[in-house]
């Protein structure tokens, strides 16, 4: 009985992330993802569920800004992965796996529009962290009050 627990505990921490591939180009940049992928769950499983049914893989990028390529991979940007915040991470997770549904599911909006309502929905994970950064909560702040402008 041991032994299949044991079996089932490996299994169930290799397979994890099972549904996200998260690319591993080295300097911890996977490990990183990963931390970001527990808070999320732990801390959000609706936040959580929403990104592993939009999402199929994590990639980096030297864009400026974090962003999302073809309807299901999410592309974390150079800055925002060095930086190792993994706060800041799984806010950018969070952001862009809603992007990545309204362009599964259709929505037609503006960017402007979009960005706002990510950036809220953003926001409302930020609140439920404890000790977050006082700049992650300003910077989704800002954004949200320049995004509700047209």
């Amino acid at each position: 009985m041991k032994q299949l627990l044991l079996c089932l505990s490996l299994f169930l921490s290799v397979n994890l992330f099972g549904q996200i591939k998260v690319d591993d180009v080295g300097d911890g940049w996977k490990q990183t993802v990963e931390q970001a992928l527990d808070l999320i769950k732990q801390y959000d499983t609706t936040r959580y569920n929403l990104l592993l049914e939009v999402c199929t893989h994590i990639s980096y990028s030297t864009a400026l800004f974090s962003t999302t390529e073809s309807e299901n991979t999410i592309l974390i940007s150079q800055k925002d992965i060095q930086s190792k915040n993994i706060n800041n991470i799984a806010a950018v997770l969070v952001h862009e796996s809603l992007h990545l549904y309204f362009q599964r599911n259709g929505y037609k909006m503006t960017e402007h529009q979009e960005e706002f309502r990510c950036y809220i929905y953003e926001m409302q994970f930020l609140l439920l962290l404890p000790n977050v950064e006082p700049w992650l909560i300003e910077h989704a702040q800002k954004q949200i009050e320049f995004y509700s402008k047209p």
